[in-house]
């Protein structure tokens, strides 16, 4: 079966998910969102410097000059005037014509009709300042020295209002550098909100898990019939949360079926008063009739009520036993002296159903802890029903002593368990009564109560422990597994 999610899980895809996701989105629109601006804003700066400087130039003198004139004392102030807006502003200033050959430059080094290959990449920017006399600033590049830049671009005109050059303002994009920062600062609260929303799932799923804990052992402990042991300590005042309203309502269950139980109890022993003494009066009679009837034909009948009636008090105690079952008083015991005891107890039934009955407990002996008494009944019970189907295998000709031992009782340590294998090579269980063999009052003889096998199961879940069976290949087996006193041994060398 597949395994279920834990309540952590769930406090994590239903919580701790969510909140990341969110925090996640909120981290990249606002990483985006605060990139547009700066970009934007560097770009309308960039315009506005540009714009600033093509104020301070004469187009229609820088578009005559040609290779050579770079010393010419119009250029040069026109330079100098350049510099020291671009000291002003901490961007380079260029001046350049539709074929992108540099007229101006901040760059002293730059001669007149340079090719500027970045701003050839802006053509189409470049061109709609030609053609519309509007500033307008490029897209974010990568420059030679791997840092971004980004560039403004404004009409330069002419004498007769024509845009025949255009006025560049580049400057590195610093807000990359801000950005970068932003995004670590965003990775460092994104893992410290990791920490804290895992930190509130485990300690949400904690608060909520240890209850929930707490009353699934008070729920096995009901299960289990300890009706004595409070679900929760009670403290006084209203319960605090859906938790508390549920462990309240289950200690009222508790005491109710503690009363309950209480009252069947009573009933039980009034009905076993009741029963038990009309049947000892009838048991008397029929004994005192059986031998005035010593040499009569009638004698059968009186023997016949005898077993009848013998019949009725294994019922009335096996139902008494069920219901008023005492809880175990644990301690040692030794397993192979429970099978040999169980083994004795049987014997006489064995012999006289022609059905031999084998011990095989594996070395060493395995040992474990609980109710000596009760668990030697459960075996018993076990053993019973194992010889009386062997008996009746015996009777239809289908076991036969040459096969072995028709019932074997088998111990054997396995890890932390004890097994403890009743089995028999009687007639087969059928199919259908597997699954409700061990349902009280259900039973497949002519005659009893269907407690015997309930008895068993109860005893078993009282000591922790399982019961199954399998009615296979001729055999049948019930298996008891119970938890083992002290360490594993260790295993046989090879």
């Amino acid at each position: 079966m597949r395994p279920r999610p834990t309540i952590l899980v769930k406090l994590l895809a239903a919580f701790a998910a969510p909140t990341l996701a969110l925090f996640a989105l909120f981290a990249y629109v606002a990483w985006q969102v605060t990139r547009d601006d700066l970009d934007a804003e560097l770009g309308h700066r960039l315009q506005a410097v540009a714009a600033a400087a093509a104020t301070q130039l004469n187009g229609k003198y820088l578009v005559k000059l040609e290779a050579g004139n770079e010393q010419d004392t119009r250029r040069l102030q026109a330079q100098a005037k350049l510099a020291e807006i671009a000291e002003a502003t901490g961007a380079r200033l260029y001046v350049f014509d539709p074929g992108f050959g540099s007229r101006l430059d901040t760059g002293r080094d730059v001669p007149i009709g340079w090719h500027y290959y970045t701003a050839e990449l802006d053509r189409v920017e470049i061109g709609r300042v030609f053609a519309r006399g509007v500033a307008i600033a490029s897209v974010t590049f990568e420059g030679e020295d791997g840092r971004r830049y980004k560039a403004g671009y404004a009409p330069l005109y002419g004498g007769d209002g024509e845009v025949v050059l255009v006025v560049g303002a580049e400057a590195p994009a610093a807000y990359f550098d801000r950005l970068d920062d932003l995004r670590g600062s965003l990775l460092w609260w994104g893992a410290g909100l990791v920490v804290v929303v895992l930190a509130a799932s485990f300690g949400v799923a904690f608060l909520i898990t240890r209850p929930v804990r707490r009353l699934a052992a008070a729920a096995e402990r009901i299960g289990r019939g300890d009706l004595d042991a409070p679900v929760v300590e009670r403290r006084g005042g209203r319960p605090r949360d859906e938790l508390g309203v549920l462990a309240e309502t289950m200690d009222r269950m508790r005491a109710q079926l503690r009363d309950r139980d209480a009252r069947m109890q009573q009933m039980l022993a009034g009905i076993a008063h009741e029963v038990r003494n009309p049947l000892a009066g009838m048991t008397l009679f029929t004994g005192i009739l059986q031998d005035e009837l010593a040499d009569d034909e009638r004698r059968g009948h009186a023997d016949r009520i005898a077993r009848e009636l013998g019949y009725l008090e294994r019922v009335v105690s096996e139902f008494l036993d069920y219901a008023r079952r005492p809880a175990p008083e644990i301690g040692d015991v030794a397993v192979r002296a429970l099978l040999a005891e169980v083994a004795e107890l049987v014997a006489a039934d064995a012999e006289r159903g022609a059905v031999a009955v084998a011990i095989d407990v594996a070395a060493p002996a395995p040992a474990l802890r609980g109710d000596a008494a009760q668990l030697r009944r459960a075996v018993l019970n076990l053993a019973r029903n194992a010889v009386h189907a062997a008996a009746a295998g015996v009777a239809a000709g289908t076991v036969a002593a040459a096969d072995g031992p028709a019932v074997r009782l088998v111990a054997r340590r396995d890890g932390d368990d004890v097994v403890i294998d009743v089995v028999n090579r009687g007639p087969a269980i059928p199919a259908d009564a597997l699954d409700h063999i061990f349902d009280p009052f259900f039973t497949t003889r002519e005659k009893g109560t269907g407690l015997g096998l309930a008895f068993v199961r109860e005893i078993v879940h009282d000591h922790d422990g399982r019961v199954d069976v399998t009615s296979e290949g001729g055999e049948t087996r019930f298996r008891v597994t119970l938890p083992a006193r002290g360490p594993a041994p260790p295993p046989p060398p090879r």
